[in-house]
């Protein structure tokens, strides 16, 4: 990986400029992990709508050791979500795991970095991505005691929950699982586009059916009742799921997250697209 104090680090990229403050900040926080505004104006850096940086990559060991040692729920469960965040957004290769091919390191305003560096960087954001992949359990358990001395009879849903299963399938190379999730947390709406005409896609919850799902093709938000085409989508059984989707379903239940989990087998099923007519894969519709 790549030491703190290696000058390269002025050689790479954040959202808004070089590494340098990257580091500076990464070197406050190897003594302060628990600083949640420190954390975040690196996060600001390193993540930005959904792309990540060289400077990213090459932070990722010490995200890694920050959360291996946090001691309290807040400080893991942001270190271990966010970085699965990262990972869901990095410009993957046809190898996942061939970090050194992400886009990252040919971007326009990246300078070539030598390999040696590009091969250090990788080896240190591989092996990072492995330690907090197994810091599932351990986050996942203080999340529920927490949840449980925090419950309220009338919530079904814990939204912490779902970024925690984000960050999970990120760390697992689900992407799509890991994107869809972080995107819409909160389950109350979706949008893709659908596979056979490109028409655009606005899936909806069915009022009063726990998991239904509804497709429109115009945004219920703007387009008058009246005049909205629509369908319903046609769940698949919870045995014929594509495993990624059994697993999520499974997981969602065990974390709390209610609504996510009901919606599974209508997110992996089929729909009547309103425009051109032809039935597809909503699962298929919804990856970007």
């Amino acid at each position: 990986m790549l030491e703190l104090n290696d000058p390269v680090w002025s050689r790479l990229t954040t959202a808004y400029g070089d590494g340098e403050e990257a580091v500076r900040l990464l070197r406050r926080l190897v003594t302060a992990a628990e600083d949640a505004e420190l954390r975040q104006e690196l996060f600001e850096l390193l993540l930005h709508q959904d792309t990540v940086y060289t400077a990213t990559l090459a932070a990722m060991p010490y995200l890694a050791a920050m959360a291996e040692r946090a001691e309290d729920i807040e400080t893991l469960a942001d270190l271990y979500i966010t970085c699965g965040w990262m990972e869901s957004g990095r410009e993957h290769g046809t190898d996942r795991l061939d970090i050194a091919s992400s886009g990252e390191f040919r971007r326009e305003r990246q300078p070539k970095l030598p390999d040696e560096t590009v091969a250090s960087i990788a080896e240190g954001y591989r092996v990072g991505l492995e330690r907090l992949s197994r810091l599932h359990e351990r986050a996942v358990g203080l999340e529920l005691k927490g949840t449980e001395l925090s419950s309220d009879a009338e919530e079904d849903e814990n939204p912490e929950a779902v970024y925690l299963l984000a960050a999970q399938a990120a760390y697992a190379g689900e992407i799509q699982v890991a994107r869809l999730l972080f995107n819409f947390p909160e389950g109350d709406e979706y949008s893709g586009a659908c596979p056979s005409c490109q028409a655009d896609w606005y899936v909806w919850p069915k009022e009063g059916e726990a998991g239904g799902l509804i497709v429109y093709t115009d945004d219920p938000v703007t387009a008058q009742k009246e005049k909205r085409d629509s369908t319903t989508v046609q769940a698949k059984s919870a045995t014929a799921l594509r495993a990624e989707l059994q697993k999520l379903a499974q997981e969602a239940g065990r974390l709390g997250a209610c609504r996510l989990a009901a919606a599974v087998p209508s997110l992996d099923g089929h729909a009547v697209c309103p425009e051109c007519r032809a039935e597809v894969s909503v699962w298929e519709a919804l990856a970007d």
